[in-house]
């Protein structure tokens, strides 16, 4: 076997290799939409187009204004604060679980108590990976798939 037929097999194998590799670690985050949400009386400021997730009637949003910006999702008990739009005054149930690996669940810190359309939240991913979002108010839903970063 020639040294050139050497170096073209070996260049497809780890071509192979990589390819394997980087197959199951691969995360099928959800695209947020451009959209405006609804006015709403808790928000100071008038509705400006932003990026969402949505459920296809657009009953529940939950903000993704990080896309496109330094800022992620990240790890850690602080959390993070997210802001959502749902059926006014109806109770935010929000769960999450890591799809590519072992985890304790995502801690979602929901307050009490408003009476309007948005609600902000807090939540806490305990491990960086792929995380899908689950979001339920009266008999609406919305799931998303987001990456979580260290």
């Amino acid at each position: 076997m020639t040294y050139a037929t050497r170096s073209i097999i070996m260049i497809l194998v780890l071509s192979i290799m990589a390819a394997c590799s980087t197959a199951g670690s691969s995360c099928p985050v959800t695209e947020p939409q451009w959209i405006l949400p609804p006015d709403d009386p808790a928000v100071n400021n008038e509705p400006a187009y932003g990026y969402y997730y949505a459920n296809d009637d657009q009953t529940i949003l939950a903000s993704a204004g990080w896309i496109g910006e330094e800022s992620y999702l990240r790890t850690g008990e602080n959390g993070n604060k997210m802001g959502w739009f749902r059926p006014e005054g109806a109770d935010l149930v929000i769960t999450g679980r890591r799809l590519d690996g072992e985890s304790s669940s995502l801690e979602a810190h929901v307050p009490c108590c408003y009476p309007t359309r948005f609600q902000a939240t807090g939540l806490a991913f305990p491990a960086e990976g792929c995380w899908e979002v689950t979001a339920k108010a009266d008999d609406n839903e919305l799931t998303f798939v987001v990456r979580i970063e260290p």
